[in-house]
């Protein structure tokens, strides 16, 4: 994107949401208030429209939460018919000539369509006071939940809170330039209060459309204890958090409130059914998805699994059973391995660990052990495989170990929750018991516990960057556990927990001149 909003004109003078497939649905005229705007199916199309852009950024949200988390491949995938995509992200080597995401992930157009829908909908009079204020509800917790990405991604980023082609009609692209704030401190802030918007807005309307396919309080709450968590531990402009205590209370209430509403599904793998099969719609345990169906569209687990034409035979399961040709069903489904787990993260899930081969099928032959991820099964059509799947955004069961993790942080036993997860994992077999022991023990432990049980969902990037050891230091940095240092902080790559602004978007928007994140400048 060149500028921040420069792009958002040339959507606005043409059409905002593309009607390519069911769930985008807002209208050519969307930004044309003359024939739009005018009553509550229009908002509800728009809204629509709104979660429509926010699926197609399923495969940001996994780059930007997971991709440097450490436990992917690069080089040659086990086959060695197809190379590894993203090599220099997973290798933590950024740059501002190639940071691996540009133009501020492409968010600022979603955002632009959020503000736009606020401005609208607050002056809608043909809108019963309760239609309204679901409606700011939903779209003040998109608004946040975009800018908390980009938040734990550049620190301090541009704050676009207005339609302002809308409201200034700017005449030159000058007018359109938005600095990034000041301090973190002031970009935290904003999305605190987006939240409180939000929740103020639902109220206690806890209605949750399309099968849980679309923002709600359950989604806000989900949010605020994941930002108020993050604002209690995580430094804000070098410096340690001064407000732990209410933060962590804040958090642990939101948290409480999530758990008390929804409930697990007693098996894992049933989490993660095609989106055709009801168990994985709107089921008690998904707070929010991003809806994929089949003939509607689909995610991009296609790269993580082998082609048809890989050749398989000769290897064997962990059991020893000897894999078939098409173990799969790819037929003709799969494409070409472009992202692989190290097969180090399968071998720490266990044997009796239900989630070990419901996220992954591994395989075996002589020297050679790997892992394809078959956590997202898509569902087979006419003998195809369709990876139309739901992307979990929120579900109860991080609503658990979230809440493990304040307990923790505020001294409190956060057995409860870890077992409650771990349990389900291991059902019908006991699961090993967790032992409560110190700060530190506790936080590594809850940290493998959300390593198991979020492959894929774009959590362990945020999570390396949160979790810390006794002295407060970041995991990103713990060398001495497996899989978890990605970053040597002895080497010069303190910096690096934050990614760099693309050299495009620095050169081309004259407000960021000088104004690179810490130690890429120049690189």
């Amino acid at each position: 994107m060149k500028k921040i909003l420069i792009g958002v004109i040339a959507i606005a003078l043409s059409t905002t949401f593309t009607s390519c497939n069911k769930l985008q649905l807002a209208p050519e005229d969307y930004f044309a208030s003359e024939s739009f705007w005018k009553n509550t199916a229009q908002v509800d199309g728009a809204m629509i429209g709104l979660h429509a852009q926010l699926r197609g950024f399923q495969f940001t949200f996994y780059t930007l939460g997971e991709l440097r988390g450490g436990t992917l491949k690069t080089g040659t995938s086990f086959t060695g018919t197809a190379s590894l995509n993203s090599a220099s992200v997973i290798n933590q080597d950024i740059r501002e000539s190639s940071p691996g995401i540009s133009g501020w992930s492409g968010f600022y157009p979603a955002i632009f369509q959020v503000n736009n829908f606020i401005y609208q909908v607050e002056k809608a009079d043909y809108l019963t006071a309760a239609d309204k204020s679901y409606y700011l509800g939903q779209a003040y917790g998109l608004r946040a939940y975009y800018y908390f990405h980009l938040y734990r991604t550049f620190g301090r980023v541009p704050l676009a809170i207005e339609p302002t082609i809308l409201l200034t009609k700017p005449t030159s692209a000058q007018q359109m330039y938005l600095p990034r704030t000041k301090t973190e401190k002031e970009t935290l802030d904003f999305i605190k209060s987006d939240i409180d918007k939000s929740v103020t807005n639902f109220g206690t309307n806890y209605t949750a459309k399309f099968q849980k396919a679309q923002w709600s309080l359950s989604a806000t709450q989900m949010l605020k204890g994941e930002v108020y968590l993050w604002s209690a531990k995580v430094k804000i402009d070098g410096a340690a958090p001064t407000t732990t205590t209410a933060d962590l209370t804040t958090a642990r209430a939101a948290l409480e409130d999530v758990i008390s509403k929804h409930t697990l599904l007693t098996d894992f793998s049933a989490v993660f059914k095609s989106a055709s099969i009801s168990a994985s719609k709107g089921s008690t345990e998904m707070v929010l998805a991003l809806r994929n169906q089949f003939g509607e569209s689909t995610n991009n687990y296609s790269q993580f699994i082998y082609a048809i034409t890989d050749p398989l035979s000769g290897y064997v399961d962990d059991k020893g059973v000897a894999i078939p040709a098409d173990p799969l069903q790819v037929n003709g489904g799969g494409t070409i391995i472009r992202y692989e787990y190290k097969v180090e993260l399968y071998d720490q899930f266990g044997a009796n660990d239900k989630r070990g081969n419901a996220t992954f099928l591994n395989f075996n032959k002589g020297a050679i052990r790997a892992t394809n991820l078959r956590k997202f099964p898509g569902t087979v059509v006419e003998g195809n495989r369709n990876f139309s799947d739901d992307f979990p955004v929120y579900r109860v069961a991080e609503a658990y170990l979230l809440l493990a993790e304040v307990k923790n942080k505020q001294g409190v036993d956060p057995t409860t929750e870890i077992m409650a997860v771990r349990n389900r994992a291991f059902a019908p077999v006991a699961a090993p018991a967790f032992v409560n022991g110190t700060f530190e023990q506790n936080e590594i432990a809850i940290f493998y516990e959300r390593s198991k049980e979020f492959v894929g969902e774009g959590k362990r990037w945020y999570d390396l960057r949160r979790m810390q050891d006794a002295s407060g230091n970041p995991l990103v940095f713990r060398k001495d556990l497996p899989l978890v240092g990605v970053l040597d902080n002895t080497a010069g790559q303190n910096h690096k927990i934050l990614w760099p602004i693309d050299i495009g978007t620095m050169n081309q928007d004259e407000t960021l001149k000088g104004d690179q994140n810490p130690g890429y400048a120049g690189t």
